[in-house]
């Protein structure tokens, strides 16, 4: 839809004089105060790059999410440890390992911690730990909530959920394979974040 031709809503004459030379339409009408709170009241802020709502949320809501799946879907929630960083990570996946990790997703393939192939330095790799494995069943909403909390904990507010593949479920409608939640207010994919928003970081300087 269009709307053209409309008269504007705020007129101000041309030999209007002020004596800061900063001033603006919204200053010297005084909407611009009434603009700032409505930036801070309904504004919702964006990943420049990736253009994602940063919006954080509790684990009771991830959980409620997730539990929206079908039943007997089988998940892995997952923590993001690096993301597209060069090196071959054998201090990090040591590391997971004297945590009690079992497994580990490389670069979208899960291993085995005692089975990881040696990667390449030279390239960059996407690791996430694999924190746990089940199928959806509404009294799994406890052990969900825990392992939501241990992936926050380990990857420092991230965690993602993977749709794990089930032959039986083969006829099902496509639906998204994985799923990023945050519990702070920043993009799950690259961490781009910002302060909440405040009437004092809505600025024309």
């Amino acid at each position: 839809d269009h709307i053209a031709g409309l008269s504007p809503a705020i007129a101000i004459e041309q030999k209007a004089t002020t004596r800061n030379p900063r001033s603006t339409v919204g200053t010297v009408t005084e909407i611009y105060d009434y603009l700032r709170l409505l930036f801070a009241r309904a504004g919702v802020p964006r990943c420049p790059d990736h253009q994602l709502d940063l919006q954080a949320q509790t684990v009771s809501q991830m959980v409620d999410q997730v539990l929206k799946l079908p039943p007997g879907t089988a998940i892995a929630l997952l923590a993001p440890i690096a993301a597209d960083r060069k090196g071959a990570h054998a201090e990090t996946l040591r590391d997971l390992a004297s945590q009690g990790f079992m497994r580990v997703r490389i670069d979208g393939q899960i291993y085995e911690l005692d089975a990881v192939p040696e990667l390449d330095p030279k390239r960059k790799h996407t690791i996430e730990a694999v924190v746990d494995r089940m199928r959806i069943k509404s009294e799994a909403a406890q052990r969900l909530a825990e392992s939501f909390e241990t992936a926050l904990s380990l990857s420092g507010g991230l965690a993602g959920v993977l749709r794990l593949a089930d032959p039986a479920r083969a006829t099902e409608p496509a639906e998204p394979d994985e799923w990023v939640f945050s519990s702070r207010h920043a993009c799950p994919i690259c961490g781009y974040s910002v302060p909440p928003l405040e009437p004092k970081l809505f600025s024309f300087n």
